[in-house]
């Protein structure tokens, strides 16, 4: 290149460098702009916008609240899945019924004063048939009572003491309980002892209709039941008796459960009043 009169002048050769000089500098910018863009997974973002996949709490804590949680979602389709159950089952009123209910301290009436206004009493009273109730604090269907459940009062022994009372013939029984069963380990032997107890009574009394009413409790403990709920609903489907399921129905709430709390394992008065309106209301979606 040479300076002429003050201006430029561009030989022929060093245009031709130039312009080399300019297409090796495209071609190396395209190379690098599809070294960019180049292929990878497709949930891979791009360099610049990689992040670290977030922890599992933060997950949890970025779920939207309007979105439904893995837990609130599984409960809800157990929920429903034991009220179809239960409401494909059902059970035909017998021409005069005698009713007995059998359970443990809920079924006593413990928490609700005085104790004959707890819910087996109130449920009793509104459905008006002849009705004997056996409630015995600290026992389950596998449960014998005591701190050792050693007392030898699960439900299958005291109903054959029930059953060697002639002058009372049962042919409606509801059997209420499972949170005792929770202090066994072992939940296949709750679920043997459930569907034992339900076959048991058929046999004491040829043609009875059986009902479960699972455990409850105000919350939290009621949130410790979920394996004992479990293995009480698994006993009575397995002997095909209806099953209410108030754990999974979610009865008693983090919300309500202040209200109807006794002592953090037993309903109050109020809480056996609550117990009993939402028996009664499976129980009319099971009768017929």
């Amino acid at each position: 290149m040479t300076r002429n009169g003050g201006g430029l002048r561009v030989t022929r050769q060093e245009w031709i460098k130039y312009g080399a000089l300019f297409l090796l500098a495209v071609v190396a910018f395209g190379v690098a702009g599809i070294a960019l863009m180049g292929p990878r997974s497709p949930n891979e973002p791009s360099a610049a916008l990689r992040v670290s996949p977030p922890t599992a709490t933060a997950a949890a804590t970025a779920t939207p609240s309007s979105a439904p949680t893995a837990t609130a979602t599984a409960t809800a389709t157990a929920s429903a899945t034991a009220t179809a159950s239960a409401s494909r089952l059902g059970i035909k009123l017998p021409a005069k019924p005698v009713l007995l209910v059998l359970g443990d301290s809920y079924t006593a009436g413990v928490g609700a004063s005085p104790a004959d206004q707890g819910w087996a009493y109130l449920v009793a009273g509104s459905l008006g048939y002849p009705t004997n109730i056996d409630g015995v604090p600290g026992t389950g269907f596998a449960w014998g009572g005591g701190p050792q459940g050693d007392r030898n009062l699960e439900y299958g022994v005291r109903l054959q003491k029930i059953a060697g009372n002639k002058a009372f013939v049962p042919n409606i029984l509801i059997l209420q309980g499972g949170q005792n069963d929770a202090l066994i380990t072992n939940p296949d032997q709750i679920t043997t002892a459930s569907t034992q107890t339900i076959e048991s009574a058929r046999r004491f009394w040829p043609g009875v209709q059986v009902v479960v009413l699972g455990p409850s409790a105000p919350q939290p403990f009621a949130g410790q039941l979920g394996a004992a709920n479990s293995a009480v609903r698994a006993g009575a489907e397995a002997a095909g008796a209806p099953f209410i399921d108030a754990v999974g129905a979610g009865w008693f709430t983090g919300t309500n459960s202040p209200r109807f709390n006794f002592d953090g394992a037993h309903p109050n008065t109020a809480g056996h009043a609550y117990l009993a309106e939402k028996f009664l209301e499976s129980w009319a979606t099971l009768v017929r």
